[in-house]
């Protein structure tokens, strides 16, 4: 089995398992990549979206699939949830890698994730 670190999340809802998060982040384009911890207790998990995605809707369209699924891995519920524009990057962080912070998800991570993917109405492929 492949050592996947992020899954990408389009707003048509097609999810991608990705082995290398610095190729994943390539999909949310050419602004800068903002990222943040999936929650505060959730130091095992980060979010890369694009920096402009929120102030550039014209070019981000929302991404409901991608609040329905960090929702459900964050264990809140989407009305709760901030909103997404454009591609998501759903990644394990370790802070020891000094390379790019990446590592590989867990087995339970994935379970959890393509559990949340399936919730949300996500095709994987």
């Amino acid at each position: 089995m492949t050592a996947h670190t992020s899954i990408l999340i389009h707003p048509d809802g097609r999810a991608e398992w990705v082995a290398d998060k610095t190729v994943a982040e390539k999909a949310l384009g050419n602004y800068g990549v903002g990222r943040a911890w999936l929650t505060d207790a959730a130091l095992g998990l980060r979010i890369s979206m694009s920096d402009c995605a929120l102030v550039m809707p014209e070019e981000f369209p929302a991404n409901p699939f991608a609040v329905k699924v960090l929702a459900h891995v964050a264990g809140f519920d989407p009305a709760d949830a901030q909103p997404t524009r454009g591609p998501v990057v759903l990644w394990g962080f370790d802070g020891r890698n000094e390379w790019d912070s990446s590592r590989p998800l867990t087995e339970r991570e994935r379970v959890v994730i393509t559990e949340a993917l399936a919730v949300a109405g996500c095709t994987t492929g």
